[in-house]
């Protein structure tokens, strides 16, 4: 044991008459800064990584984490049809490892109803492809017909329909014959469908909510008048979310083309959906603003709780000069009596963040307006490379801060310090 760790556990130990002593009160305010600034940083990051995490996977549930479709300048609904077949798929399984594959054809629509009509986009997907409307109860462990959809709560309130109600879709169908640079009705067809209401979902994105409608996928292939192979589009999930980019950027360079002579593109989730990922790229600045500010304040408190330490036992550190202790060994007391109060201080911290952690992730007590967050509650995730950053981070960060305030050492005189009370 080093005299330096020895003397400093004495410092920190020592329980003489605190009434005549200055550092308690500013020992406590140490410790509480480092508290709150552990708890706060554990927090920030759980609720960030656990927000991202879930809006992440809303989107990847209901887009995949690619899509393949036909090659289009603009962004549109009804896509031209694509012809994916499993040959093609294998060949895309060579250079990623895809986990899920779904088909999908979207066509938009007017619903009409007795009172009312609306505007919408149905997607046609096949019967296991339902997996992403996770706000539903019915959607799955039921066989669907194709007179089947569900509609979001959204849309359902708007038309006050109802589980088990009939509702009339217009689809717009263009005849593909037709000269494309003519007008008139004569170019186009009206499709009629009575369909039931079978399920109503809700995922708190208004953009899905607002007008997609969940239908079968052979329906619209009879709509649109494709063979049972075309479709709008091919979503694929991956095992690994990190993989996505690299991936994409190999299957495209397969240059695939369908039976068509269609040229295949490929293009990720955060391409699909740009403004929602925009904003979450966002999050990750104002948390490392945040962690900053924090970690700045809590330094703040240990320098000016060191600074105290060591004034009050100048007398003390002039005893020891005098008996030829050099300025290192005493500048490493304090430095030890810092770490000392940095651990007690990040013992506290951690206890109040994993606990605020642990209640609202099993019992969800901060929750959220979904119409602005997506989300009901406040999610919570704590990875535990993050928590483990977070700790040694603060320790690092603490004791190179106070490197400085405790050269302070080195400028107090044996003799005025022994004279000094």
């Amino acid at each position: 044991m080093s005299i330096a760790y020895y003397l400093a556990k004495r410092i920190h130990f020592s329980k003489g008459d605190d009434s005549q002593r200055v550092s308690p009160p500013a020992i406590r305010i140490a410790i509480s800064g480092v508290a709150i600034g552990v708890a706060v940083m554990l927090i920030t990051v759980a609720i960030v990584v656990g927000f991202k995490e879930e809006v992440c996977q809303k989107v990847i549930d209901f887009s995949g984490h690619l899509q393949m479709q036909a090659f289009v300048s603009n962004n549109t609904y009804e896509l031209p049809p694509v012809c994916v077949s499993d040959t093609m798929l294998s060949f895309v399984e060579r250079v990623a490892e895809v986990e899920q594959v779904e088909r999908f054809v979207t066509k938009p629509a007017v619903i009409k109803t007795d009172n009312d009509f609306l505007s919408v986009v149905v997607k046609g997907v096949e019967e296991d492809g339902l997996r992403g409307l996770r706000g539903s109860k019915g959607l799955r462990g039921s066989e669907w017909s194709e007179r089947d959809v569900a509609l979001s709560k959204t849309i359902a309130d708007k038309l006050k329909l109802k589980v088990g109600d009939q509702a009339t879709f217009y689809f717009v169908q263009t005849d593909k014959d037709a000269d494309p640079f003519a007008l008139g009705a004569e170019n186009t067809k009206v499709k009629v469908r009575k369909l039931n209401v079978r399920d109503i979902y809700e995922t708190h994105f208004s953009e899905i909510d607002q007008q997609m409608v969940i239908g079968s996928m052979s329906l619209l292939q009879q709509v649109s008048g494709w063979d049972d192979d075309m479709y709008s589009a091919v979503s694929l999930t991956l095992k690994d979310f990190d993989q996505m980019d690299d991936a994409c950027w190999l299957i495209n360079r397969l240059n695939l083309v369908d039976r068509q002579g269609v040229q295949v593109y490929v293009q990720t989730v955060e391409e699909l959906n740009p403004t929602v990922f925009a904003w979450l790229a966002l999050l990750d600045t104002n948390v490392w603003v945040i962690l900053i500010l924090i970690a700045v304040v809590a330094a703040f408190t240990m320098i000016s709780g060191l600074l105290i330490i060591i004034l009050e036992r100048t007398q003390m550190i002039g005893i020891l000069k005098a008996q030829g202790m050099d300025n290192r060994t005493l500048r490493k007391v304090f430095l030890w009596v810092a770490l000392f109060l940095t651990g007690k201080g990040m013992l506290w911290g951690n206890l109040i963040g994993l606990v605020f952690c642990f209640v609202q992730w099993k019992w969800h007590v901060i929750g959220l307006d979904p119409a602005n967050y997506y989300l009901e509650w406040v999610p919570i995730h704590l990875p535990l490379s993050m928590f483990i950053l977070i700790n040694v981070g603060t320790i690092i960060i603490t004791l190179l801060v106070l490197i400085g305030p405790s050269a302070l050492v080195a400028r107090i005189a044996p003799t005025k310090a022994i004279q000094s009370e």
